[in-house]
C-alpha cells in the first residue's frame, strides 16, 4: 500500500506515548479548550510541547484539535493559543470554525491547516475552496464513500491541485451528517458543537408511525467502524490518511488498534481482526465510506461493547456453569484474568476469570456467583495476554530511523573534525516528498593521545560511533580519514564525543520542524498588533430598529396564504415534498417558476430587485445534484427569472453565478467567519441558534470593523428547530424490516423511550435522508427588543411542517411585533402564540447560552 499516513488518537501523555510506539504516523490531540473532546483529560502546552518533541525524534507528526467553535469573546484567547502551538513546532492544527480558518490566513499563513470533518465539506467545490482559504488537507465527511473520493483524487491531480485527503478508518460513528447535531445542545445544553456532546444517539427510542410502534431500540446508535477489510480500496481512492477514532478511549484500546493497522498497512499477516474486537466496540461496520447502507451501518440492537462470541451456556449446577464453544475448528481458549460477559436479551454483565475447571475445544467449565442461566450468550470481552503484549508500546523510546553520514577527520592538535549530514524527508500535499539536507561541523573539545601502551584503533572507534540506541539516528555512512598513528582516547571520552554529535544532530533535528527566529519574530509582532487593535474596537451603537421579516416556507398554498404579509425574504424549500431524486428533478423548475409568480405578484420595482424568493437546498447534496441545479438555475435565468440559492456548505459560491446565502448548518459563531463567507459569494447568513443574544451583539459589533461589505445577517426566531440530519433512512428495524412511507408529507415521530418529554418529528428528503425536527418550539417574539438590540438584519420564522392556517396566524403576531411604531404589548403576543401552539416554547440558547458553559462576556 501507498497510504501515507496512519493517524492515532490520544487523550493524555501516555496515550500518546502508545500511540507512536504502536506505529502512528501522526497523532491528533487536543488542548485543554477548543478541542471537540471537552471531556477528555487532553494536554497542557507543556504536554504538548513535551510530545512534539517525541513525535519529530520518533519521525512522526503531532496534529492539535482546534476544532470548536468560537465566540467573538473568544477570538483573542485562540489567537494566542494559536500562536504558542505554532512556536512549538506543531504540525498541523484541524479546525472547524471559519472565523479561526481566516484568523489563521491573516496571522499565520503558512501554519499547515486541515479542514476538520465537521466543516461538512461534502462537494468538489468545497475542496477548492479550502486549497483557497489555506488549508492542505480535508478531513472528508465519513458518508463519502470511495468511488466519489476517487473521482475527486483524480481531478485534483488533474488540475494539479495540492490538497491531502483524509478518512476515518476505525471507530465510533456520529450519526448524524459530519457531527453537526444539535439534540445535546437544544435538550441538555451541553453543545456537541463545543465538545460537550451527552451522547443522546447512544439511548433508546421508539419510532411511531401514525401512533403505531414500529422501531424500538438504539435505534441512533451505528456500530463502529472497521475498514481493515478495504484498506486497499481505500488507498486505490488517493486517500493520504487513515484516521483513527479514539481520543476517550484507553492506551490498550489505542495500543491495540494502532498495532492492528499499523501490521495490516505494512502487509503483516497476524489475526488483527480477533485482536479488533476485544477492545470496545459496538460491532464493526464497513462504514458508508465502503458502500454500506445505512441499516448496515447502524446497529440498532445494543450500544456498548460486546466483544468475541464463545458460545452458550448449556448446563448450570450451582455455581459449576458449561459453555458449549460455538466455533470448535477455531476455539477461543479462556486464561485466568480474561474478562467475559454474559448476554440475557440486551443485557450484558461481565466477570474476570480466576476459576477454570477445564476446557478443551468442545466445551468450557468453570464457576461463577453471577446470577447466568441457560441459553445465556458467553462473549470474551478482554484478553490479559493482549493486554500484556501492549505493555511493550508503554515505555518513551526513540526509533533510530534516520540515517546519519559522518566524516571524521584529526586536526593539528588531534582534535576532532567532524562532518556530519543527515537528510529529513518531509510530507507534502498529494503525496509527494521533499528532503532538506542538515549539515553541521562539530570539532570535540577532547584530544587524542600519543599511546604509551596500546593505541585505539579504527575498529574501536568504529564500534563506539556506531552505538545510536535511543535517538533518531543510525550511522549510514562513517569515513575515518587519514588516521594518526599511535594515538588513544578512553572509550569513555570517545563515547561523549559522539553523545554531544547525536544531541547537536537531535536539536538541529527539532529545530527544522519549530518556525524560525525570523517568521516568529514577524508573526509575534503581527498578533500583539491584531490584539491590541481587537481589544480596541469599541462598542457601537448597532441598535436596529427596523428589522426585516424573513419565513421558511416548503409548500406553494404557505406562500400564496404569506404573500400579503410585510415579508422580506421567502426561504422555499421544496426538499420534502418529493418521494425521489427523479421525481424532485423532473419537477422541481416548474415548482419555482410557480412560487416565484407566486411570491412576486403585487411587488413593487425595489422588491423585485431585492429577489424575494431562495431556492433552500437540502443538506448534504451531491456534485451531480449541484450540477442540475446549476443549469435549472440558468435555464430559468434566461427566462428572466433570478432565484439565488441557500445551502449550508462555504464552498458553494464556487458553484453557481447567482447570490447565495448560508443556512444554520454552516455554523456561524463570530465575525470572522461572516467576513469569511462574505468575501468567498456569499450575501446572507443565518447565525447559529446556539448563540446568545450577548454573543449575537458583539459578533454583529465586532463586524462592523472588520467588514470589507455589507453582509445580511439573520437569526430564526421561531419554529420547531431542525436539530439533526442524518443519511438513515431507517431501514433494518426490528427484526430487519424496512421503515417505508409512500407519501413525501408523512413523517415518523422519534421518542425517547425513558424520557418522554423528548420528541422529535422525522421527516424524509427526496434522497430519504432523514431530518429531526425538534418537538419544542422557539419563540423570541417578547425578546424583540433585545433582537434588534443585537444589530442584525432579519428575523426568520420557521413555517415548515406547519399548516397555513397557524402559520398565517404566527406571521400576523410578528408583523405586528417588528412595527416600527410598535405599541402592542410583546408578552401578550407571545401568550397568543402560546394559545395556538400545541408544543411547548422556549428560548433555546437566545437568553443564556449554552448551560453547561459559564458565560464569558467581556
Amino acid at each position: 500500500m501507498t497510504l501515507g499516513e496512519l493517524l492515532a488518537p490520544a487523550g493524555n501523555y501516555e496515550i500518546f506515548i502508545t500511540a507512536i510506539n504502536a506505529g502512528a504516523d501522526a497523532v491528533y490531540i487536543s488542548g485543554e479548550r477548543f478541542g471537540a473532546r471537552a471531556f477528555a483529560q487532553n494536554f497542557s502546552l507543556e504536554e504538548i510541547e513535551k510530545s512534539v518533541e517525541y513525535a519529530h525524534l520518533n519521525g512522526a507528526e503531532v496534529h492539535v484539535t482546534v476544532n470548536t467553535l468560537m465566540n467573538n469573546f473568544e477570538v483573542v484567547d485562540v489567537v494566542e493559543y494559536l500562536v504558542k502551538l505554532y512556536k512549538i513546532g506543531v504540525d498541523a492544527v484541524i479546525v472547524q470554525d471559519l472565523g479561526i480558518i481566516e484568523l489563521i490566513k491573516i496571522l499565520m499563513p503558512d501554519f499547515e491547516v486541515h479542514a476538520s470533518t465537521q466543516m461538512t465539506l461534502s462537494d468538489y467545490n468545497g475542496l477548492l475552496w479550502a486549497k483557497d482559504n489555506g488549508i492542505s488537507r480535508v478531513v472528508l465527511p465519513r458518508e463519502i464513500d470511495v468511488c466519489k473520493i476517487g473521482e475527486w483524487s483524480e481531478r485534483l491531480d488533474r488540475e494539479n491541485i495540492d490538497m491531502d485527503l483524509e478518512v476515518f478508518g476505525h471507530g465510533a460513528l456520529c450519526y448524524c451528517f459530519s457531527g453537526n447535531c444539535y439534540i445535546s445542545s437544544y435538550n441538555s445544553g451541553r453543545s456537541g458543537n463545543r465538545g460537550a456532546c451527552a451522547q443522546p444517539c447512544r439511548k433508546q427510542y421508539k419510532l411511531k408511525y401514525k401512533n403505531y410502534n414500529v422501531g424500538n431500540g438504539y435505534l441512533l446508535s451505528t456500530h463502529d467502524l472497521a475498514v481493515y477489510k478495504g484498506l486497499d480500496k481505500i488507498d486505490e481512492a488517493g486517500v493520504y490518511s487513515v484516521k483513527l477514532e479514539g481520543r476517550m478511549k484507553s492506551a490498550d484500546y489505542v495500543g491495540t488498534i494502532v498495532n492492528a493497522y499499523r501490521n495490516l498497512i505494512d502487509g503483516k499477516k497476524g489475526n488483527y481482526e480477533r485482536e479488533l474486537s476485544l477492545v470496545f466496540n459496538r460491532e464493526f461496520t464497513d462504514g458508508y465510506i465502503l458502500n454500506q447502507k445505512p441499516g448496515d451501518v447502524l446497529g440498532r440492537e445494543s450500544s456498548g461493547h460486546e466483544g468475541i462470541l464463545i458460545g452458550k451456556i448449556t448446563d448450570k449446577k450451582g455455581d459449576l456453569i458449561t459453555i458449549d464453544k460455538e466455533d470448535k475448528e477455531n476455539p477461543i481458549t479462556l486464561e485466568t484474568g480474561d474478562g467475559i460477559g454474559f448476554k440475557y436479551k440486551d443485557k450484558i454483565k461481565g466477570i474476570y476469570i480466576d476459576n477454570i475447571i477445564e476446557q478443551n475445544n468442545e466445551f468450557i467449565k468453570l464457576k461463577t456467583t453471577r446470577n447466568v442461566r441457560k441459553g445465556d450468550k458467553v462473549l470474551l470481552s478482554y484478553s490479559k495476554s493482549a493486554h500484556d503484549k501492549l505493555k511493550k508500546f508503554k515505555k518513551e523510546s526513540v526509533k533510530s530511523t534516520i540515517p546519519l553520514s559522518l566524516d571524521i577527520k584529526w586536526n593539528d592538535d588531534l582534535s576532532l573534525n567532524i562532518n556530519a549530514e543527515f537528510k529529513i524527508k518531509k510530507h507534502v500535499p498529494r503525496n509527494k516528498y521533499e528532503e532538506n539536507k542538515i549539515n553541521f561541523t562539530y570539532n570535540s573539545k577532547t584530544k587524542f593521545e600519543k599511546a604509551l601502551k596500546r593505541p585505539i584503533t579504527k575498529e574501536d572507534i568504529e564500534k563506539q560511533i556506531l552505538k545510536t540506541g535511543n535517538t533518531p539516528f543510525y550511522i549510514e555512512n562513517l569515513n575515518i580519514m587519514d588516521m594518526p598513528e599511535n594515538v588513544f582516547i578512553p572509550i569513555g571520552k570517545l563515547n561523549k564525543i559522539r553523545r554531544n554529535i547525536l544531541d547537536e544532530a537531535s536539536e538541529l533535528l527539532l529545530n527544522y520542524y519549530k518556525t524560525d527566529k525570523n517568521t516568529l519574530n514577524k508573526t509575534n509582532k503581527k498578533v500583539k498588533e491584531f490584539i491590541k487593535e481587537y481589544k480596541n474596537y469599541s462598542n457601537l451603537d448597532i441598535k436596529n430598529n427596523k428589522l426585516n421579516l424573513a419565513i421558511f416556507a416548503d409548500n406553494l398554498e404557505l406562500l400564496r396564504a404569506t404573500t400579503s404579509f410585510p415579508i422580506n425574504k421567502f426561504y422555499f424549500d421544496p426538499s420534502f415534498s418529493f418521494n425521489s431524486p427523479k421525481e424532485y428533478f423532473a419537477n422541481i423548475k416548474n415548482l419555482l417558476k410557480e412560487a416565484y409568480n407566486i411570491v412576486s405578484k403585487n411587488n413593487d420595482k425595489e422588491q423585485e430587485e431585492n429577489e424575494r424568493l431562495i431556492w433552500v437546498l437540502s443538506s448534504f447534496i451531491s456534485d451531480e445534484e449541484i450540477e442540475k441545479i446549476s443549469r435549472i438555475i440558468e435555464e430559468l435565468s434566461n427566462e428572466g427569472i433570478n432565484i439565488p440559492i441557500m445551502y449550508d456548505t462555504p464552498g458553494i459560491g464556487k458553484s453557481f453565478k447567482r447570490k447565495v446565502y448560508g443556512n444554520h448548518n454552516l455554523n456561524v459563531w463570530n465575525s470572522y467567519a461572516v467576513k469569511n463567507l462574505s468575501n468567498n459569494g456569499f450575501e446572507s447568513l443565518i447565525l447559529s441558534s446556539e448563540l446568545s443574544h450577548i454573543e449575537i451583539k458583539e459578533l454583529v459589533n465586532k463586524y462592523q470593523y472588520i467588514k470589507d461589505k455589507e453582509t445580511d445577517l439573520n437569526i430564526i426566531v421561531q419554529g420547531n428547530l431542525e436539530v439533526m440530519s442524518s443519511k438513515d433512512d431507517f431501514s433494518n428495524l426490528n427484526n430487519g424490516k424496512d421503515f417505508i412511507i409512500n407519501e413525501a408529507s408523512d413523517y415518523a415521530i422519534l421518542e425517547d423511550k425513558k424520557r418522554k418529554k423528548f420528541k422529535y418529528k422525522v421527516v424524509f428528503d427526496y434522497n430519504k435522508h432523514s431530518h429531526f425536527i425538534n418537538k419544542d418550539c422557539l419563540c423570541l417574539i417578547d425578546e424583540i427588543e433585545k433582537i434588534k438590540e443585537t444589530g442584525i438584519n432579519t428575523v426568520i420564522v420557521d413555517c415548515r411542517f406547519s399548516s397555513p392556517k397557524y402559520s398565517t396566524q404566527i406571521i400576523s403576531l410578528y408583523a405586528q411585533a417588528l412595527k416600527e411604531d410598535n405599541d402592542y404589548d410583546l408578552n401578550l403576543l407571545k401568550e397568543q402564540i402560546e394559545n395556538i401552539t400545541l408544543t411547548r416554547l422556549n428560548k433555546g440558547n437566545f437568553i443564556n447560552g449554552r448551560l453547561h458553559e459559564k458565560p464569558k462576556c467581556n
